[in-house]
């Protein structure tokens, strides 16, 4: 029950919101075909958000995790992520800034509807629901942001046949200077 790719385009998403911007969008991917469509407000982009190309650092710490339906001695790639910080880097550039969150969630590889996106006044909110291979993953974010700062709660769901699990994580991702 591994949810990192989706736990990093969640996190993509909300590096893109660093402006002063609303966005009532719907964002919907296709894994299979790698199709991304948008309805409603084109959703905003890094760029169009002033948020500052160079080196993020983004570090997710799991608050919280409850798990039901899981087999006696289940391995380990089974169970959610124990709580504790998980730090990763990443160069954004100019480029990745100006391409939007429908394409970074692309590499999720997961059908994803992103809906009820709102960036504004330095507030995030968001709601989105994806189709795993074997079950769903619903996501709710709420948080903060500035062209050089993010700083979001997010709770999400996962179920796959009998297994239930629900993780809250606290996620601050920062500008800490220039690609190397």
């Amino acid at each position: 029950m591994r949810s990192t790719p989706l736990i990093v385009a969640t996190a993509a998403l909300a590096l893109a919101a660093c402006g002063e911007k609303t966005s009532s969008t719907t964002i919907t991917t296709n894994s299979e075909t790698g199709t991304v469509t948008t309805t409603g407000d084109a959703p905003p982009t890094a760029a169009s958000l002033n948020m500052q190309p160079g080196k993020w650092e983004t570090t997710i710490t799991t608050l919280e995790t409850k798990t039901s339906g899981l087999p006696a001695g289940a391995p380990a790639g089974m169970t959610p992520p124990k709580p504790g910080p998980q730090t990763i880097t990443a160069c954004v550039t100019p480029d990745m800034a100006s391409k939007g969150p429908g394409e970074m969630l692309k590499n999720a590889k997961a059908d994803c509807t992103i809906k009820n996106n709102t960036y504004t006044g330095g507030k995030i909110a968001s709601e989105a629901s994806c189709k795993l291979p074997n079950g769903t993953m619903t996501v709710n974010t709420t948080g903060s942001y500035s062209p050089t700062e993010v700083t979001y709660d997010t709770e999400s769901t996962m179920s796959a046949g009998p297994i239930n699990a629900t993780t809250k994580t606290h996620t601050v991702s920062r500008r800490v200077g220039e690609c190397s």
